[in-house]
């Protein structure tokens, strides 16, 4: 089911809270010196399709976000790590100066919770000297009670599992450190404040109400999140550069962080934040009830000097915008491309010294098509857009061959790469004889048309969308193949673990047959005689797609063993938590029992 909803007038942070919140932090005692770890979390069987490759390449939003946020706030004794780059650290062995991390923040995806679950269980090792474990992250937004009862006998998990944004995790720890007693820990401080009952009115939070060995008895959520309404409130996130742990085979934390100016050596894309929110509301999407149906920005200035800060400090020039629809308001879509065209790094306009791609759908962009040119002058050179189906058998979002055709050309006449995104649903074929029903019909549309990319996803139960529970009361979603159960990290839209055919083994193979039509030799020989300015980028997709394409049928030998002669089980109906949730509400004093198997 969606996310619930908060009144509207209540959805939004005060204006100004966040940064007065920063600064009240910053006047506890001793916060400077508190040893903070935050690791995101990753699971390598996750790493298929063509584009496989940029994970480690990549520095995701999370990281930066919460490091700039902590760092706003006066923690200055933190280490970012990303998973892919240190695949072996544990934080039992991590050291900070030589002291235990006394704050465990763990960030992760659905696709990573098997990672973030053994990062946990690890920091339990350390007993009485473990850290205050919190676990952030879509997983925790979605499904927080999967991050309790660990363990042996179910003792361990989380202290806390934050469901919202940075504001959350600050209110959280300014009340934490308001209750902390000279020489008491983080830990200490916390479980004092839970007994008191001063964490009830955080909206965001899950914890558990007792301290009892074993499974929780029950665990208390304090309501939906509010947001930060004007992004510019948050904190530059260039600054969590300085802290990020270098790449390494180790288990216990390098002396120091990886110097700003040597980030580019090993990342080569940063994530980074524009706009949030959507005016579609598509069935398979949690993303507008995530944010309480409203669309947030930051302003144009503050995202240019986000990216001359990176260019010039990390020296790093591409950028990913993690925008749910870039395209989704003309007003500031223009206004942000005028800004983001005159501007420069060094001597050089954005233009030629900036990278830029983000996500938005046909219709959007048919709409603002006039602007492309102008996105173009501002480094615009990628757009991930939303295809989806051509048909709009799947989703109707305004999409339709004739548009798809109209918008890849001004794409491409404005020097922008369109990398089309596909889903690939029950009940479409792998081939029709006429139209473009079939799924390499779609594909080679889109090949035709000019696209640079072809990502393909099964359509997968995703946590908090509209159709989550349907499709598992349809009895669609797979439970266990050959004996073994799907694990979370399979809910990545490139395993078939959601349809009503009874040999979803093929479903999976179309999936390769189609990414095989469009990464294939032929293809990279007509690219070889296709000279334009997509020349070299076409050539290095065709060659990267085909290594990811034979990688992944590598990775999924033993699954689709299983889907072929291996006994299906499937789900009857939606998991439920399998703890007691008490949900606090805000307008009542008492704690309301909901749901709970």
């Amino acid at each position: 089911m969606e996310l619930p909803q908060r009144a509207k007038d209540d959805r939004f942070v005060r204006p100004g809270a966040f940064r007065e919140l920063c600064a009240r932090i910053a006047r506890h005692p001793g916060v400077a010196d508190i040893p903070v770890l935050f690791i995101y979390a990753f699971d390598p069987r996750t790493r298929l399709g063509p584009f496989y490759l940029y994970d480690k390449a990549l520095i995701p939003g999370a990281p930066r976000a919460i490091g700039a946020a902590l760092h706003a706030a006066g923690f200055r004794r933190l280490r970012l790590v990303l998973q892919s780059w240190n695949p072996r650290l544990r934080p039992s062995w991590a050291r900070l100066d030589g002291k235990v991390p006394e704050l465990l923040l763990i960030s992760s995806m659905q696709i990573h919770s098997k990672a973030a679950v053994d990062l946990i269980c690890d920091a339990w090792t350390l007993g009485e000297s473990r850290p205050l474990i919190l676990g952030g992250g879509p997983k925790a937004i979605y499904e927080p009670w999967d991050f309790f009862g660990l363990g042996p006998d179910g003792s361990q998990g989380v202290d806390v599992a934050v469901t919202g944004e940075e504001f959350v995790l600050l209110e959280l720890l300014d009340r934490i450190l308001a209750c902390r007693l000279p020489g008491q820990s983080l830990r200490e401080a916390f479980e004092l404040a839970r007994r008191k009952g001063l964490l009830e009115d955080i909206p965001g939070l899950v914890y558990r109400v007792d301290d009892r060995p074993g499974p929780p008895e029950a665990l208390v959520a304090t309501g939906p999140q509010r947001l930060v309404h004007d992004l510019d409130e948050l904190p530059p996130a260039g600054i969590s550069l300085n802290y990020f742990e270098p790449p390494h085979g180790g288990r216990t934390l390098a002396p120091a962080p990886l110097p700003a100016h040597r980030l580019g050596k090993y990342a080569k894309i940063v994530t980074i934040l524009n706009t949030r929110g959507c005016h579609f509301r598509c069935h398979y999407c949690p993303i507008p009830a995530y944010n309480q149906f409203s669309f947030r920005r930051r302003s144009p200035e503050s995202l240019v000097d986000e990216i001359v800060y990176t260019c010039s400090r990390a020296n790093i020039h591409t950028f990913f915008g993690a925008d749910d629809n870039f395209f989704n308001d003309r007003k500031v879509l223009e206004e942000t491309f005028r800004t983001m065209a005159q501007a420069k790094v060094g001597e050089k306009p954005f233009r030629d010294a900036v990278y830029f791609s983000t996500e938005a759908t046909v219709s959007d962009i048919h709409k603002n098509q006039d602007l492309l040119p102008l996105g173009r002058e501002a480094g615009l050179r990628a757009l991930w857009i939303g295809v989806e189906d051509l048909t709009a058998t799947l989703v109707k979002k305004g999409q339709g061959p004739e548009k798809t055709r109209n918008v890849f050309q001004a794409l491409r006449q404005a020097g922008i790469a369109p990398m089309a995104m596909l889903i690939h649903h029950d009940g479409q074929p792998l081939w029709s004889w006429k139209g473009l029903y079939g799924l390499i019909n779609q594909v080679n549309f889109l090949r035709r048309a000019g696209a640079l990319t072809c990502q393909i996803t099964l359509l997968t139960p995703s946590v908090g969308s509209k159709s989550y529970e349907k499709l598992f009361e349809e009895g669609k979603v797979l439970r266990s193949v050959g004996g073994k159960p799907v694990e979370d990290y399979q809910y990545d839209g490139n395993h078939c673990i959601a349809t009503a055919s009874n040999r979803p083994w093929l479903r999976q193979l179309n999936v390769f047959a189609g990414y095989a039509s469009f990464y294939n030799p032929i293809n990279f020989l007509r690219g070889l005689f296709q000279v334009d300015q997509f020349w070299r980028a076409r050539l290095e997709c065709q060659v990267l797609g085909m290594v990811g394409v034979v990688e992944s049928l590598v990775r999924t030998r033993d699954w689709l063993k299983r889907l072929i002669l291996g006994r299906i089980e499937r789900y009857q109906s939606a998991p439920r938590p399998p703890f007691p949730i008490l949900s606090l509400l805000q307008t009542e004093p008492a704690l309301v029992q909901l749901t709970a198997d």
